[in-house]
C-alpha cells in the first residue's frame, strides 16, 4: 500500500534518483535523417524483362554474346553486355596465352622451368577467378538494368558498342 501512494505523489525511489542517458532532456526533438551518400546514382539501362534476361545471359555466355554483339542492331542494353562478355572473354583468352608463352619459353630450363610452371599455374587461378568473380558482378548488374562497365577495359568496349 506504502508503493501505491508514494507511485500516487510522484515520488521517486532511492535508486531512481541517479540521472541516466536515456533520461536527459534533448532540444532537439525532430529526427535527422541523413540521405546515403553514393558516388553517383546508377544509370539504368533497361528495363523490359526480356531484354534484362538477354543481357543476362549475354553476360553469362561468352559464345552468344558474340552472336548478339553482331545481331542486335536496336538495343544498347544488349549491344552493351554482349560487347562486355567479349571483352571479357577476350582478356581471359590473351592472359592464357601469354602465360602459355611464357611458360613455353621457360619450360625447358630444368629447375627454374618447373618453378616457373608452377608460379604460372597460380597466376593463372587466380586470373580465373578474378574473371568468375568479374562475370557474376555482371550478370548481377544486367539483371537489375543498371550500367557495367569494366575496370580496366569497360571505356574500350563502350567506345566500340555505341
Amino acid at each position: 500500500m506504502n508503493r501505491g501512494r508514494r507511485a500516487a505523489q510522484g515520488e521517486r525511489r532511492p535508486w531512481q534518483d541517479e540521472e541516466f542517458e536515456d533520461e536527459r532532456v534533448y532540444y532537439d526533438d525532430e529526427p535527422v535523417y541523413e540521405e546515403p551518400v553514393h558516388d553517383r546514382a546508377e544509370e539504368i539501362v533497361a528495363t523490359n524483362r526480356m531484354v534484362l534476361l538477354t543481357c543476362t545471359l549475354a553476360a553469362m555466355m561468352p559464345p552468344f554474346a558474340l552472336f548478339l554483339l553482331f545481331a542486335e542492331k536496336k538495343s544498347r542494353a544488349m549491344r552493351l553486355y554482349a560487347g562486355q562478355s567479349v571483352g571479357l572473354t577476350v582478356c581471359h583468352l590473351a592472359t592464357a596465352a601469354a602465360l602459355m608463352l611464357v611458360n613455353a619459353v621457360f619450360g625447358g630450363i630444368p629447375y627454374l622451368g618447373f618453378l616457373m610452371n608452377m608460379i604460372l599455374w597460380i597466376v593463372y587461378i587466380v586470373a580465373l577467378i578474378l574473371m568468375v568473380i568479374l562475370r557474376i558482378r555482371m550478370m548481377f548488374f544486367a539483371w537489375r538494368g543498371a550500367r557495367f562497365s569494366l575496370p580496366v577495359i569497360g571505356h574500350w568496349v563502350d567506345r566500340f558498342c555505341r
